[in-house]
């Protein structure tokens, strides 16, 4: 229940930082990247999938109500595991007959949905990967402001300014959020960069599953 919860609110955090059309993330990465694996945006289908090609799987999946519906599902990024396993025999078992003899078509399907998840997997990476950046560049804007509210006070105190100014109440309570609001961020960062990697994980045992009915 913790996993998933974190889960879910990274995955908030990071669609706060992306919109629904967005460019691809850069090729090289930030002066400051935060996270401890290594800067690499694209998803290598050749490291997840010794199936047959997909080129033009990739381009027609999504015409296949059937596959659509258990790309959706499979999608979701707090699927279970075991679930996931499920669901794709579930869709295999769709194409055979009594779950024993493979359709012909079984092959096919099995291949579309496998280019939906990928494509699925793709443009997620790509998501989270701008996501982390934005997440950087704000914490960074929070920083310079931490630096300002702390510089302003500086500068009351040498005045000898009343500390209860409104000029220093409004200093001293800015540092104080934004302080508190980076700290809380930056706590998050460790679940922010694992996101990539639970999704590549997710993609790596539905492709396994899938060959599994190839072979």
């Amino acid at each position: 229940m913790k996993y998933n919860f974190f889960k879910v609110l990274i995955g908030a955090v990071i669609l706060t930082f992306s919109t629904v059309v967005y460019a691809n993330a850069p090729e090289k990465p930030p002066k400051k990247w935060p996270c401890d694996q290594v800067y690499n945006p694209k998803l290598n289908l050749t490291a997840i999938w010794q199936g047959p090609p997909i080129e033009q799987e990739l381009k027609d999946w999504w015409k296949d109500d059937d596959v659509i519906e258990y790309v959706n599902k499979l999608a979701d990024p707090v699927l279970e595991e075991t679930v996931g396993v499920e669901l794709i025999e579930e869709f295999a078992k769709k194409y055979s007959y009594f779950g024993l003899i493979k359709k012909p078509e079984q092959k096919q399907k099995l291949t579309y949905l496998f280019a939906g998840l990928y494509q699925k997997a793709k443009d997620r990476r790509n998501r989270q990967y701008i996501g982390i950046i934005k997440f950087v560049d704000r914490q960074e804007s929070i920083r310079k402001a931490i630096g300002s509210s702390s510089k302003l006070i500086r500068k009351y105190r040498k005045a000898k300014l009343d500390e209860k100014d409104p000029k220093f109440v409004e200093a001293s309570a800015q540092l104080k959020w934004n302080t508190r609001v980076f700290d809380q961020r930056t706590r998050l960062t460790e679940y922010i960069c694992e996101e990539p990697v639970f999704n590549t994980q997710r993609l790596g045992y539905q492709a396994r599953k899938i060959l599994s009915y190839l072979q």
